[in-house]
């Protein structure tokens, strides 16, 4: 699980921003425990203004899971943009570190890019048992690697690694050309990450879409919690035939209506139901395997109170699993359902700048607060100035 995320000059942030998912004394079925003295949240909301910063936020863990993960690219290929932007489209250093628990370890992993050029990369871990140390992996400097930690790559053609690319992760490359358990272990994690948005904030892209239909053809039992909880929705829908075909996959929504069951293209249904649709194979998916989900506007299309209904189900059924939801919104009935530690707020200043703050960092906000009406009045700030 993700313990905290910092970053910088990415998209609309321009300066340093954390988002700490760690809290203390908490006992809710909403956190985890973990081994190192805390508390992880296992769902955290972003809420602020249109063109605040929220869908940025959500990209910046899109934008890790896939360059942690990309496949490292030919040598022969000029470099590439990288994707995603810098603030204004600097020419500044962007640096990006996130810190997260695995297989029994904290995990810090350290990133910084300038120019489509990966200048720094760093790796460390620490096993989750009292009074460990941090272990560093490897420290990559461009194109060199100053440092490997022999016991864990041990044997291994340190020479051959002068041929990684500088707009590719060292853990893509190493991932591609060797076998070493701990690094296959970071890459699975990232690999995993469960989203509707891509690293550049396209949000339920074709690709993603077609990834999700695959989902449900492989997995009857994804596909049926999927049916199941739409159900309860007074959508009118039964369920989904979806049916391989040999350029594509058809869906179609089934109705019970006097007791015949009639067929209807996927895309005669409503936008609540095709959002659902594909969100819910990220999130069941996410706890199923105790990953992380990011949903970008998990509200598009949905009634407020289905998205009530929505989180309140998710937390639910997270509360025997590990996964980590993290998502966006502009309907904010959930407020109520979440505490001071699992709500963070965006906003973006006259020169465009964005920030991100925890709810707890509010001065003067107190854990017993309506939280929704005091976001309403303007008390927390990220609220919108809308002058018309």
């Amino acid at each position: 699980m993700i313990r905290k995320i910092r970053f910088s000059n990415f998209y609309s942030f321009k300066g340093v921003q954390e988002i700490n998912f760690l809290a203390t004394k908490k006992k809710a079925y909403s956190y985890t425990s973990t081994k190192s003295n805390g508390y992880i949240t296992k769902v955290a909301a972003f809420i602020g203004g249109n063109a605040s910063g929220k869908t940025n936020v959500m990209r910046l863990f899109s934008f890790l899971s896939y360059f942690i993960c990309m496949s490292s690219k030919d040598n022969t290929i000029p470099l590439s943009s990288i994707a995603f932007k810098t603030f204004y489209n600097n020419k500044k250093k962007s640096d990006f570190y996130i810190e997260y628990e695995d297989d029994n370890k904290i995990f810090y992993y350290q990133l910084q890019i300038k120019d489509n050029v990966v200048i720094r990369e760093e790796l460390q871990f620490k096993k989750l048992i009292k009074n460990a140390k941090k272990t560093k992996l490897f420290l990559r400097e461009l194109s060199n690697v100053s440092y490997f930690n022999k016991r864990y790559f041990e044997d291994f053609p340190v020479k051959f690694v002068k041929n990684i690319r500088l707009d590719v992760s060292l853990i893509a490359f190493l991932k591609s050309n060797y076998n070493l358990r701990i690094i296959n272990n970071v890459y699975d994690y990232f690999f995993k990450f469960q989203t509707n948005i891509n690293e550049k904030g396209e949000i339920s892209n074709r690709a993603h879409q077609f990834k999700t239909l695959e989902l449900y053809l492989k997995d009857e039992d994804l596909k049926g919690s999927m049916e199941l909880f739409i159900r309860h929705f007074d959508l009118g829908l039964s369920g989904f035939e979806i049916k391989k075909e040999e350029y594509s996959i058809l869906v179609r929504g089934i109705h019970s209506i006097k007791g015949k069951n009639n067929k209807l293209d996927f895309i005669y249904e409503s936008r609540g139901t095709q959002s659902l649709f594909f969100t819910l194979a990220n999130i069941f998916t996410a706890i199923k395997n105790d990953t992380v989900v990011v949903i970008d506007e998990i509200e598009s299309g949905l009634h407020p109170e289905a998205l009530n209904k929505l989180v309140s189900y998710i937390m639910d059924e997270n509360e025997k699993h590990k996964a980590q939801i993290i998502f966006s919104s502009n309907s904010l009935g959930f407020m109520s359902k979440l505490d001071m530690h699992q709500l963070f707020l965006t906003e973006k200043d006259v020169d465009g700048e964005s920030i991100v703050y925890r709810l707890n960092e509010v001065d003067g906000v107190r854990s017993d607060e309506n939280f929704l009406t005091k976001y309403m009045s303007g008390a927390y700030g990220g609220f919108p100035k809308i002058r018309v």
